[in-house]
């Protein structure tokens, strides 16, 4: 019979958003991925319906003939921004599945990432000065997020095997 201290060796890492489910990749992991998809969705159309009403607002005050140029600009650089957000995640995760980050840096990533969202939100007086282009930027973000969410397997996961390997 193996030791305890053995035993705890074999044991698959815990990750971020996944939990321990990635190890047997059975009907928990998919629950957890398909909800973390479907969160993830429904946020970015709320942030991009605010964005886009926010916008609306803008140039609502515009004569007709400006108010539609603006919105031609901005569908534009919003399917501009969708793609280049999409290249740009999709290349990030080519990035990370070639070198993979340990569990314990995937959590250290994790980490760092709620301390640049609390500090994120001091910018406010930025983001009043980019309001006409946010639809555009939120495009960008739903690229990059969809690229994010839409793979087969997490960087993180597979760093996690190689550590279990080792």
């Amino acid at each position: 019979m193996a030791s305890r201290a053995s035993s705890e060796d074999t044991a698959p890492a815990k990750l971020p958003v996944v939990g321990t489910t990635w190890y047997r990749r059975g009907p928990r992991y998919w629950l957890r991925r398909a909800g973390f998809g479907v969160a993830t969705l429904l946020t970015a159309v709320l942030v991009c319906a605010a964005a886009g009403a926010l916008f609306d607002g803008l140039v609502s005050g515009l004569p007709d003939g400006w108010r539609k140029a603006g919105y031609v600009v901005e569908g534009v650089a919003g399917v501009a921004g969708l793609g280049w957000g999409w290249v740009r995640g999709r290349r990030q995760i080519r990035e990370r599945l070639a070198d993979p980050p340990t569990p314990e840096q995937s959590w250290a990533r994790q980490r760092e990432a709620r301390r640049g969202a609390a500090s994120g939100v001091s910018s406010r007086g930025l983001m009043v000065l980019m309001l006409p282009l946010l639809p555009a930027v939120m495009a960008w973000w739903l690229g990059t997020m969809c690229a994010a969410t839409f793979v087969r397997e997490l960087p993180s996961e597979v760093g996690a095997r190689r550590a279990m390997a080792r």
